[in-house]
This record gives C-alpha cells, sequence and structure tokens, in this order.
C-alpha cells in the first residue's frame, strides 16, 4: 500500500470514529456547539457589513482577550468537568465564546440587534450544563467574563459623528 493509500485509509478511518464518538451527543449539546461559533461570526459579519472598521478591531480585541482570560483561567482553576473527563470545567469557554458576540453587538449596535444572540447565548450555556459538560457556575462566570471584558472594549457605533475645528464644523453620516 502506498504512503498516500495510508493517509488516505487513516482519515476515512478517524473520520468514522470521530463520528461513532459523536453519535451520543444529543441535538441540543450540537446546537450549542454551533451557536458558541455563529454568535461571534454574526457579530463579525454584522461589523464587516456597515463597513466598521473599527468595530471589526474592537471585536477581534475583545474576543482574543475573552478566549485568552477563559483559557488562563481554565489550566490555573483546575475545576473538574461534571462528566469527569477533565479538570478545565470553569469557565466555559462557549458560553465565552457566544456571550462575547452578543455583547459585542448589544454595546456596538443596540440592545434591539442583540436580543436574539443573547438567547442564543442563553441556549449554548443550557447545552453545557444539559451535556453534563458544565455545572452552572461555569457557564455564568464564562458569561460574566466575555460580557465584562467585551463591555469594557468596545465603543458604541455612531451613525452620524460630529467635528469642530475653529474654521469648521464636519457632520459625517454612514448610511
Amino acid at each position: 500500500m502506498s504512503n498516500l493509500s495510508k493517509i488516505i485509509v487513516c482519515s476515512l478511518c478517524f473520520s468514522c470514529v470521530a463520528n461513532a464518538a459523536h453519535a451520543h451527543r444529543s441535538t441540543v449539546e450540537q446546537i450549542g456547539d454551533y451557536l458558541q461559533l455563529l454568535v461571534p461570526a454574526y457579530a463579525f459579519g454584522m461589523a464587516m457589513n456597515e463597513p466598521d472598521w473599527d468595530g471589526v478591531k474592537q471585536f477581534a480585541y475583545s474576543y482574543g482577550t475573552t478566549t485568552a482570560a477563559v483559557y488562563a483561567l481554565k489550566y490555573t482553576v483546575h475545576e473538574r468537568r461534571p462528566n469527569k473527563a477533565n479538570n478545565h470545567s470553569f469557565p466555559s469557554g462557549h458560553t465565552a465564546s457566544a456571550m462575547s458576540g452578543a455583547t459585542f453587538i448589544h454595546k456596538r449596535y443596540g440592545l434591539d440587534r442583540a436580543i436574539v444572540p443573547y438567547l442564543m447565548t442563553g441556549f449554548t450555556a443550557f447545552a453545557r450544563v444539559d451535556a453534563n459538560k458544565h455545572w452552572w457556575w461555569d457557564t455564568a462566570a464564562g458569561a460574566a467574563i466575555a460580557g465584562l471584558i467585551t463591555w469594557n472594549m468596545v465603543d458604541r457605533y455612531e451613525n452620524v459623528a460630529i467635528s469642530a475645528t475653529p474654521n469648521s464644523v464636519r457632520v459625517n453620516v454612514k448610511f
């Protein structure tokens, strides 16, 4: 068997094993897994669609800082997961990821545009507890960390900007 054939067979076998290992996961858990990525992707897409380049940078910085803080705590606190899989339960990275996106939308573009992302974040937290991957306080801490970091790193998006110099007044309106 050639090396290329071995690689293809191994990757197919790995795919089968991975699918079999995840076959026991509930639909609720799988939806939570997708939402942890969908909410921040939606936030990023919203900033790109404006086009709000300052928002894109602020999202990247706040999301990166949130991720770093969560993983620093996971590997410092060593809280055992409810399912005993490992000792990286505190705080919930899934919930923090979703909350970072929802809080970005809220702070940057307003609460009315963030209600659905907040509901998705709540579902993500529920799914992590329901799947026995986190304690409820892990998800609350992940949401709090992401919310605080993001709220403090993001500015409100202003559609109208007014600037003045001694000789002029300038009004910029973004559509």
